[in-house]
């Protein structure tokens, strides 16, 4: 606001300037931050133990193992490898199988899923890197091929896989902006979903989450949403305000947690979609995230991050 002053006075100046001080004031302290917390004596850097000359490229996934160990899906030379709870090197699994690994999870069996980006597959395998399921063709994206008689349904740049109660599989097809869903061997049950802005739409669904009663979560990552669906693919609800979800996982009982990648931040969510916490900010030093990508929590409650661009995982409480 602009006060035009019909003759000097000065002390009608001096309270102009007081109310312009207010104003400056109030803006500052009156309206809710957004910002991320940072706070060190809440991080730490995850002193993982590689062998000699081995490095972790940026990290896009991590998982725990019902037994505690720890996953992690990088883009370096050695992309899948299996770590102990003290973070001692236990071994290298899927060997010369990825190109741009992304998603990764573990069932309620054990078995480790991965989706690469490149490749254009979905694998299941198990503690010793046997392979129990390939879900696409390798190096061949596209939305489906039955020439000759085939039936195969191809994927594109697939992003994310998660799991139902009845063992059914669904994969967050990311270039093709739709979620796929199969029953547990593998055969297609049906797609849902297109590029668009409306509900049941998708400008790049990234990561999938699938809560106790099947309810199926997707971060719409530039809608900057997430949906939920039933296990047919019927929108029921979607959540907005929560920043540019990436990975989402369960954090509670009464929480989810993500991370946002273009923000640096990790957002912890109710279960109604309201934001709790924004913790972290854009950055290189610790409490600090460089594209947080990949997202877990252990039993502690402890919650562990990787980064794509500072090529690390931190830790925080």
């Amino acid at each position: 606001m602009i006060l035009k002053l019909k003759k000097r006075n000065p002390v009608n100046k001096a309270l102009q300037v007081a109310y312009i001080a207010a104003a400056v004031i109030c803006s500052a302290i009156c309206a809710p931050s957004l910002a991320g917390v940072v706070d060190t004596s809440r991080t730490e850097l995850l002193d993982l133990k590689l062998p000699e000359n081995w490095y972790l490229g940026e990290v896009a996934g991590l998982e725990f193992m019902p037994s505690g160990d720890l996953v992690v899906f990088n883009r370096g030379l050695h992309p899948l490898m299996l770590f102990n709870r003290k973070g001692h090197f236990k071994r290298e699994l899927g060997i010369g199988l990825f190109k741009m690994p992304h998603g990764l999870s573990v069932d309620k069996e054990g078995y480790i899923w991965t989706t690469d980006q490149e490749t254009h597959q979905v694998l299941k395998m198990d503690i010793e890197g046997k392979i129990h399921l390939i879900l696409g063709r390798r190096d061949s994206p596209g939305t489906g091929w039955f020439d000759n008689g085939y039936q195969l349904n191809l994927l594109n740049a697939p992003s994310d896989v998660a799991l139902d109660s009845n063992g059914n599989i669904y994969v967050a097809d990311g270039g093709n902006f739709r979620i796929v869903k199969y029953d547990a061997d593998g055969n297609l049950l049906g797609t849902w979903g297109h590029k668009g802005e409306e509900a049941g739409l998708f400008n790049f669904p990234h990561s999938v989450y699938i809560d106790e009663r099947d309810r199926i979560y997707v971060t719409d990552r530039q809608n900057a949403r997430i949906q939920i669906f039933d296990t047919d693919g019927h929108f029921i609800n979607q959540w907005r305000d929560i920043g540019y979800p990436y990975e989402l996982e369960r954090y509670d009982e009464n929480t989810l947690i993500l991370t946002d990648a273009r923000s640096g931040e990790i957002n912890k969510v109710s279960m109604d979609g309201v934001v709790i916490e924004r913790f972290g900010k854009w950055g290189k030093r610790e409490s600090e995230f460089g594209f947080p990508h990949g997202l877990a929590v252990d039993n502690q409650g402890v919650v562990y991050v990787g980064e794509l661009l500072n090529w690390r995982t931190q830790t925080f409480r």
